[in-house]
């Protein structure tokens, strides 16, 4: 009979294999790269690869760098960004007011602007119910008779 595998212990190794982070994985490639041309004398062949490791380094280092400089740039970015819309409420509700002012609340040139003119309701018409005089024999009307006596 097959041995099973556990899926689960192959999913902790792949998963702890994608884990590991970049930084862990450029100083790995320094070090076989500075390992390998330190001993190049006895590892005939591994120059050009080794030159190519290299190269990718220093693209790695630059674009890192490169990286670093934009999520600055991006920091400041959001920082201006942040004041110019603060600024932007600001003086867009003082516009606002000033044309409140000017048309008035109610006026339809409101519109133009983003702004709902105010409108009253109408007030509804409250119609008092029409009294209707109680039936006979019922204890609200004075005349009928309570008892049988």
């Amino acid at each position: 009979m097959a041995k099973k595998t556990d899926p689960t212990k192959t999913k902790k190794k792949k998963a702890k294999q994608k884990s590991r982070r970049h930084g862990e994985q450029f100083q790995e490639w320094r070090t076989v790269a500075s390992g390998t041309a330190a001993n190049a004398w006895d590892l005939p062949g591994t120059e050009v690869q080794r030159a190519a490791l290299e190269d990718v380094i220093a693209e790695v280092e630059k674009l890192l760098a490169e990286q670093a400089v934009l999520q600055a740039s991006k920091q400041v970015v959001s920082q201006r960004l942040r004041i110019l819309i603060n600024r932007g409420g600001k003086l867009s509700t003082v516009l606002r007011a000033v044309v409140k002012q000017r048309y008035g609340h109610g006026n339809d040139k409101l519109v133009e602007f983003g702004i709902k003119p105010l409108r009253s309701r109408p007030r509804p018409t409250v119609v008092p119910p029409t009294a209707t005089p109680p039936e006979e024999g019922t204890p609200d009307h004075p005349a009928a008779p309570l008892s049988s006596e």
